[in-house]
């Protein structure tokens, strides 16, 4: 028998502070490759349910794989959780299984409060009917009253941007506005969890502003997001853990910087892998590369990068810098074979992960054409700190150009902190060195009037 505990309780504030809000237990999924013989199995299997027999859920049989093999993990009130990996392994299943649209073959889901899933947005609207019409059907299946739907209309159709449009047929909108309506009736259900599967890829910046600025205001009144996404600078500032899945398993949980890292080395992974047509290292070796070490490290190793070095104007390696100081960013890397056609770059981060700055030699216009077996290769990037103070870190990569695309030598994430000093209050990300004039007169408008 199907073992899913979804429970929609409403606690105080004082308990819910205390309380796990999101339990998954021991929990698998599976499903079957051939249409026939799911339905078969199907079929199959309530007929058992009927007559009170096991269905044997825990058992795979012909065509039949794990989407997701025992996964575990609990979310407390007021924590943002992202779930990353590669496509196909397993994201949008758990999140439905969360939802309770799918069932569990093993395990126990745990859900305490009312559940808002931004998950196929948009996918109940009827499109002869109009956005108003589809307002108030989407909203009664997610569970609004019709009051609340009457308070909450203006605000969805202006979150949605779509009021020029709203006694029109769902059929003529475009595929932006058709999710950004069913996100923004989504995100006024009031829920206590919020499932987002991807939502952030959907309209333009303005609206994706908003969006953050919506899950923001959610956090702060104690809302619970699980967030799915491909983008990991918006899992780096979402969420304050990060869950990494890879062929239905978890095989990294911990701070969204680090898991990211080993997310980026798996993908590179299975690319160099494709491009040698030869069997890629598992998600889990490559988490394991990261146990007891401070930084995530992964490539052909065919070269391997042995200092990186921040240098001030009079080429003095600094751990500290001003900002718009002058400063000159060294690597230096060894190569074990002679290599062709290389590739040398960083990328600067602040202090939650998040890419500030990137560059390569490539982009640079230099070019590399050949390094000899066991000769270092040193490469300095000159430029202005224009950066905001705070704490950074610098990411280096040493990469080969090859017919089939970029192979990755060596990349060492996080490998050099240093903090950018300033003399002025400024915010943000970088430093524009902003100039300021200010001027006064009378205006042209007769203020006698």
């Amino acid at each position: 028998m199907h073992s899913i505990l979804l429970k929609q309780e409403l606690l105080s504030e004082s308990e819910m502070d205390k309380e796990t809000v999101i339990n998954v237990e021991h929990v698998s999924k599976k499903y079957c490759k051939s249409l026939k013989r799911s339905m078969l199995y199907g079929g199959i299997d309530i007929s058992r349910n009927m007559l009170k027999f096991s269905s044997r859920s825990d058992r795979l049989r012909k065509d039949e794989f794990w989407a997701l093999n025992d996964i575990s993990f609990e979310v407390k009130k007021g924590e943002a959780l992202g779930i990353i990996g590669p496509n196909g392994s397993g994201k949008t299943t758990l999140l439905k299984l969360l939802n309770g649209i799918f069932w569990p073959d093993k395990g126990k889901i745990t859900i305490k409060g009312k559940v808002g899933a931004l998950i196929e947005l948009g996918a109940g609207f009827h499109p002869l009917l109009t956005g108003r019409e589809n307002i108030y059907i989407n909203a009664a299946i997610l569970g609004m009253k019709k009051r609340e739907i009457y308070k909450e209309f203006d605000s969805i159709v202006e979150f949605a941007g779509i009021g020029d449009f709203i006694d029109s047929p769902i059929k003529n909108y475009s595929s932006g506005m058709y999710v950004r309506l069913g996100f923004s009736i989504a995100i006024h259900s009031s829920p206590d969890i919020l499932l987002v599967d991807e939502a952030l890829s959907v309209g333009d910046a303005q609206f994706v502003q908003k969006c953050l600025w919506k899950f923001q205001q959610f956090q702060e009144k104690g809302g619970t997001i699980v967030f799915v996404s491909h983008n990991m600078d918006s899992i780096k500032k979402n969420c304050q853990e990060t869950i990494l899945l890879d062929q239905g398993e978890i095989i990294d949980r911990g701070k969204p910087k680090e898991v990211t890292d080993v997310y980026n080395a798996l993908i590179f992974e299975k690319i160099a892998s494709e491009m040698k047509k030869e069997q890629s290292p598992t998600g889990k070796e490559l988490a394991s590369r990261r146990v007891g070490k401070k930084n995530q490290r992964y490539g052909s190793f065919q070269a391997e990068i042995v200092d990186v070095t921040i240098l001030n104007g009079e080429g003095k390696p600094r751990k500290t810098v001003n900002t718009n100081e002058a400063t000159e960013i060294k690597i230096k890397a060894l190569f074990y074979e002679e290599l062709r056609d290389i590739l040398v770059g960083f990328t600067i981060r602040n202090r939650i992960g998040v890419d500030v700055y990137m560059t390569n030699t490539g982009w640079k216009g230099v070019d590399i054409p050949r390094v000899s077996k066991n000769n270092n290769l040193e490469v300095s990037f000159a430029q202005k700190m224009c950066l905001v103070p705070g704490e950074y870190t610098i990411t280096a990569a040493v990469s080969q150009i090859t017919p089939n695309g970029i192979r990755r030598l060596d990349w060492v994430s996080d490998c050099l902190v240093f903090e950018v000093l300033a003399s002025e209050k400024m915010s943000g990300i970088c430093n524009l060195d902003s100039a300021v004039s200010v001027k006064q007169g009378k205006s042209e408008v007769d203020i006698d009037r």
